[in-house]
């Protein structure tokens, strides 16, 4: 048997062959990928908890709390956002180099190009390409207070919260 699990001699990907083809990891990497923004998100969820927090889903109430932070303001290049058109970035990205959370003091409000364009680049840096001057350090300063009133670690060990898991 190949691409799928066999059933009386039919596999998955013959009953299903577009839920097979569209939604099946494309290679190794994309299932470790997916497995770590699992983890990520799943040990995110127990981060908040124990910091106080609900569970950042995003529901509608904690995107309003977001956007009402920043001042319905992309995070990074100021354009004005609605819940519509809220993008929501990592500061610490969710990948296994960084192993940024998916939790409070970690996601921040931004538009669809500032979103697209910081991709896996620090925020530290991203938004210096985005502001400049006065600006730049109100900005900085938002989000890092932002960050603080969250109790976020950017520097969390997670070997500190994996056994509780």
């Amino acid at each position: 048997m190949q691409g799928g699990i066999e059933q009386n001699n039919i596999t998955t990907c013959q009953i299903y062959p577009d839920i097979y083809n569209d939604h099946m990891a494309r290679s190794k990497s994309d299932i470790a990928n997916s497995a770590i923004r699992i983890f990520l998100q799943d040990v995110g969820k127990f981060y908040d908890e124990k910091r106080g927090f609900k569970p950042f889903i995003p529901n509608k109430s904690q995107k309003e709390e977001l956007l009402n932070y920043f001042n319905y303001q992309c995070c990074f290049c100021g354009d004005n956002l609605t819940a519509k058109t809220l993008s929501q970035d990592h500061l610490v990205p969710m990948n296994k180099t960084l192993l940024g959370l998916h939790s409070w003091g970690n996601v921040v409000p931004c538009c669809k190009d500032c979103n697209n364009e910081k991709q896996q680049k620090s925020w530290e840096d991203f938004i210096k390409t985005k502001a400049s001057g006065g600006i730049l350090k109100n900005r900085e300063k938002n989000i890092t207070n932002f960050v603080h009133s969250k109790k976020y670690d950017p520097n969390l060990n997670l070997h500190d919260y994996a056994d509780n898991l």
